[in-house]
């Protein structure tokens, strides 16, 4: 009953506009096709080319602007009473981002930003997300540490994924990859096989900064979660990371995005020490539409929106619990 509620109001116009808020910030990491066999939580941070292409032409159509993250800060600064505007975020640095996302949205003329963890194109990144998928897919039964995972249905193995992940994240974010060898003991696995396959270089990264469509920002250097380090753990992967691209594109990083960025991952302790940083836009991953009143979060906890095919136009104008999501 309180679903179908919240489905009829959210079609009355005056109530969609009101929760659309001013703008959209969406969350992509991948536009890529989908893989056979695939597991969910990866398959999942794609989108298709297809309907990356489609969803584009639908918002455009149905009345929407697409704007950038210096826009959206003018607008946020200067209190613009505005609407229906989106922006486009990709986080990490994937290869597809600059060989299938950039023609799309360069067709288009549409602007985007990519937050870049600098470990992906110095190709030192621990993807250890995709290497999981590999080990659960290849194996009916997983020993991580001193527990024994069954995987055998293609169910299974989205669950054992999940509850590997959050061992994973819970690790010790300073020696990662000392701690994943440890954990996956039993297992041979090269925790850096899936760079050249699955992250830009610093060549694409340089081509895409030169286009005015796109805004490189900052995404630290090993995409640690950040509630697991010390106050300056945290600049250092902060600063370390946008001196580095700047270094390469010429530009200083004016906007960033939290690894992970969720709020079992980043509070409002993390959240003080990067607005110490002065950054006009950072961004979470806290789902939520953007609100004048946001001007007060503007440098330290914007919420996004993720993005999926089965993300669908009238969802933008869904009620939340909150309106202003902040941390």
């Amino acid at each position: 009953m309180r679903r179908q509620l919240i489905d009829f109001l959210s079609n009355i116009p005056f109530v969609n506009n009101y929760f659309s808020g001013i703008a959209t910030i969406f969350m992509l990491h991948r536009v890529a096709p989908f893989e056979k066999g695939g597991l969910f939580p990866n398959e999942n941070m794609k989108v298709s080319p297809e309907f990356l292409e489609g969803f584009i032409l639908e918002l455009r159509g149905n009345g929407y602007e697409f704007i950038s993250l210096d826009e959206l800060y003018d607008i946020l600064q200067n209190q613009d009473d505005v609407s229906k505007k989106i922006l486009f975020t990709l986080d990490d640095g994937y290869k597809d981002n600059y060989e299938i996302a950039y023609p799309i949205f360069k067709k288009y003329n549409v602007p985007f930003a990519v937050y870049v963890t600098t470990s992906f194109p110095k190709k030192s990144a621990l993807l250890w997300w995709y290497q999981l998928e590999d080990l659960i897919i290849g194996n009916d039964e997983l020993v991580v540490g001193e527990k024994s995972f069954i995987c055998k249905s293609y169910e299974e193995k989205n669950k054992v994924f999940l509850d590997v992940r959050d061992k994973i994240l819970n690790l010790n974010q300073r020696f990662l990859l000392k701690e994943l060898n440890v954990l996956f003991e039993n297992y041979k696995i090269d925790w850096l096989s899936k760079n050249r396959e699955l992250c830009m270089s610093w060549k694409d990264i340089v081509e895409l900064s030169r286009d005015k469509l796109c805004t490189i920002a900052g995404h630290t250097k090993s995409h640690y979660v950040f509630n697991k380090l010390e106050r300056d753990e945290i600049e250092r992967e902060v600063i370390d990371a946008n001196k580095e691209i700047e270094k390469e594109i010429g530009k200083r990083i004016e906007h960033f995005a939290y690894p992970f960025g969720s709020a079992n991952e980043v509070g409002k302790d993390e959240s003080e020490i990067v607005k110490e940083l002065n950054f006009k836009t950072v961004t979470t991953a806290r789902s939520g539409n953007i609100y004048l009143n946001h001007k007060q979060f503007t440098n330290c906890c914007l919420p996004r929106v993720m993005l999926s095919n089965s993300f669908r136009l009238e969802s933008i104008g869904r009620i939340r619990k909150k309106r202003v999501v902040a941390l």
